[in-house]
């Protein structure tokens, strides 16, 4: 029995990268068009989140059948619980990456978001993503504290984004009409990155039951 359920939660941490590696992809394609590489691969972007929609049902469905199937206890009920509300913020990072991907062709040029340095912040919230799953299916509370950590950094560059469109506005620069659009997109990453933190924090969950975990919650709206 025991064999058969560990076969079924290796089968939930295998569907979990691939989730988490959608979610970069769409990432990885938001920052190739705000660093000027290409805008090409903006238009695959909604093609992931549904596919992110997708994983996320099939992986509930999974977490739901072991729950009810081979009931859990212990650490392992906390892993299987940790999913269910890690592919919820997941999810979420895709819906905003989409949101995104419709706001940047409005963007005139590339310049202007690596001014801001909103490139340099999707890199940033890609790369918690992808340490918030690998901390999940190698069991590392460390990263999983380093990722949470990480979201500081996201903050301080919205704050700094924030500040620059906001100057920009008072001198009245050229490119002030698009400063709407270039604070949507700095907010967007920075709830994506609340997300991504959030993520962390159910890793904690899975591998501590006293709930000290929950010290500074991450609240994202």
């Amino acid at each position: 029995m025991r064999t058969r359920f560990d076969s079924e939660l290796e089968t939930l941490y295998v569907s979990m990268i691939k989730m988490g590696s959608l979610s970069e992809d769409a990432l990885s394609s938001l920052q190739d068009a705000l660093s000027g590489k290409t805008r090409s691969r903006l238009e695959g972007i909604m093609q992931i989140t549904h596919q992110i929609d997708e994983k996320e049902r099939e992986i509930e469905a999974l977490c739901l059948r072991l729950l009810l199937k081979r009931q859990p206890v212990a650490r392992d009920l906390r892993t299987i619980s940790s999913a269910m509300k890690m592919i919820m913020d997941i999810e979420r990072i895709g819906d905003n990456a989409g949101d995104i991907a419709e706001i940047i062709p409005f963007l005139s040029g590339d310049e202007l978001s690596q001014r801001i340095g909103l490139d340099r912040m999707c890199g940033e919230v890609s790369d918690m993503v992808a340490g918030a799953i690998d901390a999940f299916v190698h069991s590392d509370v460390e990263k999983a504290r380093s990722v949470i950590s990480s979201d500081d950094i996201v903050d301080q560059s919205f704050v700094a984004a924030k500040e620059m469109i906001t100057e920009m506005i008072r001198k009245g620069d050229k490119d002030a009409a698009e400063a709407p659009d270039l604070l949507m997109i700095a907010k967007y990453f920075e709830r994506m990155g609340d997300h991504a933190a959030s993520l962390a924090r159910w890793v904690l969950n899975a591998h501590d039951a006293s709930g000290d975990w929950l010290n500074n919650p991450v609240q994202v709206e």
